[in-house]
């Protein structure tokens, strides 16, 4: 607007220079219906000016409504894509950068003009949660619910569960994981969410039956996964310990493939916790077996 302002306050120099430098100033005669205005050039083009002048105070004071923070200046605000865009890659570039403060706010306001409200709602809801901003990625993913179409659905979901699992939500997390784990069992984003809360609430038992698709999804390299079973095992058989009945323990342990069964880690808790729940003779058998496993690996 102010670069039409300079063009138009040049076009209108010219008009009131020329005259002046002519030595002529000549007149402005207008005729509206049956009415006739005669005015000298020189009084028109200042006429022009205060015009040209008051349009300019209107767009200003208008901009500042419709870029208000208020609620009128939100119902009044215009959609602007190509701003929508731009802010986005500005948060784009703060989200690499580690400013999630920043970025958020960008994506809340590109949502305004952006093709898919829901979208940047949702990337302000994540860049929030990635800043422990909890109340904001809440009232960020309230304001998704609102625009949500149903093809957005799943990516609403899967930021409704980080935020859920963040807020320790855990039962309102596992109704939506094991609902899409029905849907998309391979889906390797909702494995991962799913093995985060199995570790959460301490259910290695899920853990142990999430593993074996987790390994065919690749859902983290199998050296990672590795470490994951080794740590979801033995905090099953300390869990399977802490039961007043001992043998459900060896009904458990005997039921494990052989992998399980053979690791030199997994049999040193058992021969433990066995000796714990004065499983003496079981704790024994265990003992011995690592003994041989110990020599292998020696040689």
């Amino acid at each position: 607007m102010l670069k039409i302002l300079i063009i138009f306050l040049v076009l209108v120099g010219g008009f009131f220079l020329g005259p002046i430098l002519e030595g002529n100033q000549g007149s402005a005669i207008f005729e509206v219906a049956k009415y006739r205005i005669s005015m000298s050039f020189n009084s028109f083009v200042i006429l022009q000016l205060l015009a040209l002048l008051s349009l300019y105070l209107v767009y200003e004071i208008c901009k500042k409504i419709f870029n208000s923070k208020t609620a009128f200046g939100e119902w009044l605000r215009l959609k602007s894509p190509k701003k929508s865009i731009k802010r986005v890659e500005q948060a784009q570039f703060y989200l690499l950068q580690g400013d999630y403060q920043q970025a958020a706010k960008l994506f809340m306001k590109s949502a305004k003009g952006a093709k898919s409200s829901t979208l940047s709602y949702l990337l302000a809801a994540q860049a929030q949660i990635d800043a422990d901003q909890l109340i904001a990625a809440n009232q960020s993913l309230a304001e998704a619910a609102k625009c949500c179409q149903p093809k957005e659905l799943f990516a609403f979901q899967l930021v409704q569960i980080r935020l859920q699992l963040k807020n320790h939500e855990y039962s309102a997390a596992k109704i939506t994981i094991e609902k899409l784990l029905n849907e998309k069992p391979r889906n390797v984003e909702i494995l991962r969410l799913a093995d985060q809360l199995y570790y959460e609430t301490e259910d290695y038992q899920s853990v142990i039956d999430l593993l074996p698709i987790m390994y065919k999804t690749k859902a983290y390299p199998d050296s990672q996964l590795d470490q994951f079973r080794q740590a979801a095992y033995i905090g099953r058989i300390k869990q399977l310990s802490t039961n007043s009945d001992p043998l459900a323990l060896i009904k458990w342990w005997k039921q494990q493939p052989k992998v399980i069964v053979n690791n030199l880690a997994n049999q040193k808790a058992m021969a433990n916790y066995l000796n714990q729940l004065g499983q003496t003779a079981e704790a024994e058998k265990l003992n011995k077996s690592i003994l041989k496993l110990q020599q292998k690996e020696r040689t």
